[in-house]
């Protein structure tokens, strides 16, 4: 083949993959992908999982029902906290 027509297909070939279109999507599964540690590894078999630590788990649970039902009950009763306290005079 002559060089100047394999820098013709040269040239042609390069065009034509050099013009992809964009694609939003793809776009943002690899924006998510570049986020990830290590996307695309296996896991390993020569460890075993972690066992779930189900006291700790509890523990933690309660601590925020103690601090949530409470909370909620002074955000979402105040205005009848206000109402018997002030006993409509205001």
């Amino acid at each position: 083949m002559s060089p100047v027509l394999a820098r013709a297909a040269a040239i042609r070939n390069a065009a034509v993959t050099g013009t992809r279109q964009f694609s939003l999507m793809a776009a943002m599964r690899n924006m998510a992908r570049s986020f990830e540690p290590h996307p695309f590894q296996r896991l390993p078999n020569t460890q075993k999982p972690q066992a779930a630590d189900y006291a700790k788990i509890f523990k933690r649970s309660g601590k925020t029902v103690m601090i949530y039902f409470p909370g909620m009950a002074l955000i979402l009763g105040w205005p009848l906290m206000a109402q018997k306290m002030l006993d409509g005079h205001v």
